[in-house]
């Protein structure tokens, strides 16, 4: 299965993540049979003029029966608005998640310790995994450690996914043909 894609026509099973355009305008989305998909406001829209826009779509379509997962959410120190502001909406993704028994399909760049200590805060019932998980093998320890998944694509270390219990352990298209 593919954990997670942002390929509309991704071959099945596969978790589509809804393109921002849904987001927007959920009357033009046009769903596909025995499709799955996930539901998020990325962090790199967290600074968007239109991020209480796309929030409100996330919430729509978090409660359709076909998305499965929350996100693709979390912290990006690299690219959104400050961390603070990324948190704040990543809190509001945790309380969904946990509201609708989803999982949460989170998105992390240089912020690991804030995505580890915001999950010791808030005691989540529901699984939280990293998608394209790029790290070393010590990290993706401390990582499953803390009770998270994660999920690897095209550009992985593959001493870490070795490191990655099976059952912890995802693979993802997101952006790739492959």
């Amino acid at each position: 299965m593919d954990f997670h894609t942002h390929n509309l026509h991704a071959p099945l099973p596969a978790i589509i993540n809804i393109p921002d355009a849904w987001l927007l305008s959920p009357e033009q989305a046009q769903l596909r049979e025995h499709a799955t998909y996930s539901a998020g406001l990325h962090p790199w829209n967290t600074a968007d003029t239109d991020a209480e826009r796309l929030w409100q779509g996330v919430c729509k379509w978090a409660h359709h029966p076909q998305v499965v997962a929350i996100g693709e959410c979390g912290l990006d120190k690299l690219r959104g608005a400050s961390i603070d502001v990324q948190t704040t909406w990543l809190e509001r993704h945790v309380m969904l998640s946990e509201a609708l028994r989803k999982p949460l399909t989170l998105h992390c760049v240089k912020a690991f310790d804030e995505i580890i200590a915001l999950k010791k805060r808030l005691a989540p019932t529901q699984q939280w995994t990293i998608h394209g998980f790029r790290g070393k093998p010590e990290q993706a320890r401390q990582l499953v450690a803390q009770g998270f998944h994660l999920s690897f694509n095209k550009h992985y270390n593959e001493a870490a996914y070795a490191a990655t219990p099976a059952h912890c352990r995802h693979l993802e298209t997101d952006d790739a043909d492959t």
